[in-house]
């Protein structure tokens, strides 16, 4: 959630945030067994009843983009806009699936080189030196995550559902912010998910963490948020 940090302390002069941690991330517990996106929706809304909250406008980075567009098909009725921040609503396509499987064979071996390898493929070469701070403090928080957790994530990830069709058929306003150094999600999906869901679309000049590293641009994007 400190990754939000930079994001938080300007939306919350404006609006009521709700945040959430993913499964064995920051002050969440970290769950005994897999879990899919489909079983963290139900946590989500019994949260949401918990709190007393009718309707929200949801904000997902990357993963939890995915759970954004999971949750806005499960409980649509709860949902009035989503914001996909460097994510998509689609699943992996299978050379991505290839690519996850090769990450969880690699961890469970190589803990501290794939968490050095995987941070440093979600920033540009210019990011790295820009933002050398932020990107270290990253990788320590990433260091108190077990591999349990990681796999975890990593097999929900792979395994997750395509929402785009539900989406569609949905009133639910979808808004895509995209870099464009992006290597983890690919301009020419996002491109294509915006049309077939008649979506906004917002491109920023940054790799896949433009919440560390272009917070100021996705501040004056994020016009449609209420």
């Amino acid at each position: 959630m400190q990754q939000w940090a930079y994001l938080e302390n300007e939306l919350s002069n404006h609006y009521s945030l709700l945040k959430i941690d993913l499964p064995g991330h920051g002050n969440s517990p970290e769950f005994t067994s897999l879990y899919t996106l489909e079983s963290l929706t139900l946590l989500i809304d019994h949260i949401l009843i918990k709190e007393h909250i009718e309707k929200v406008a949801i904000v997902g980075h990357s993963m939890g983009g995915y759970l954004a567009s999971a949750f806005a098909q499960a409980r649509p009725e709860k949902v009035s806009s989503i914001t996909l921040l460097n994510s998509i609503a689609g699943e992996d396509l299978k050379e991505r699936k290839i690519l996850r499987d090769r990450s969880i064979n690699l961890i469970q071996k190589h803990q501290e080189a794939y968490i050095n390898m995987a941070i440093g493929n979600l920033f540009s070469s210019k990011e790295r030196e820009l933002h050398y701070d932020r990107i270290k403090l990253m990788k320590e928080q990433a260091h108190s995550i077990t591999i349990k957790s990681i796999v975890q994530a990593l097999v929900c990830m792979r395994d997750r559902k395509n929402h785009i069709t539900d989406l569609a058929n949905s009133k639910i306003i979808v808004h895509y912010i995209y870099g464009t150094k992006d290597q983890i999600i690919v301009t020419n999906r996002i491109i294509e998910e915006a049309k077939n869901l008649n979506a906004k679309i917002s491109k920023i000049d940054c790799g896949h963490m433009s919440l560390l590293t272009n917070d100021d641009d996705i501040l004056k994007k994020m016009f449609f948020i209420e």
